[in-house]
């Protein structure tokens, strides 16, 4: 899998002024955090819960009432909004 992650110019040159590559320590965040998500399983810890676009959609119109979207367009068209 490909994932792209925007890393901000101040801190790429912090890290690459102090040896370390960027997308090595990015890899190793992720490799940790399946590491603990893997022992909290085995641990017995509850999953986080399932959410469906439409829980997604009710907390986003709970988190910003007043707020109304422009004729014809849809919640759905903010999620897609540039993705191919």
């Amino acid at each position: 899998m490909n994932v792209i992650l925007n890393i901000p110019e101040t801190l790429a040159a912090r890290l690459t002024a102090a040896g370390a590559n960027p997308e090595h320590l990015a890899l190793m965040a992720l490799q940790q955090a399946a590491d603990e998500l893997e022992r909290a399983q085995q641990a017995g810890a509850p999953k986080p819960p399932h959410r469906t676009p439409s829980d997604a959609a009710a907390r986003m119109r709970a988190s910003r009432p007043g707020n109304v979207l422009p004729e014809g367009v849809s919640i759905r068209d903010l999620l897609t909004h540039g993705r191919a």
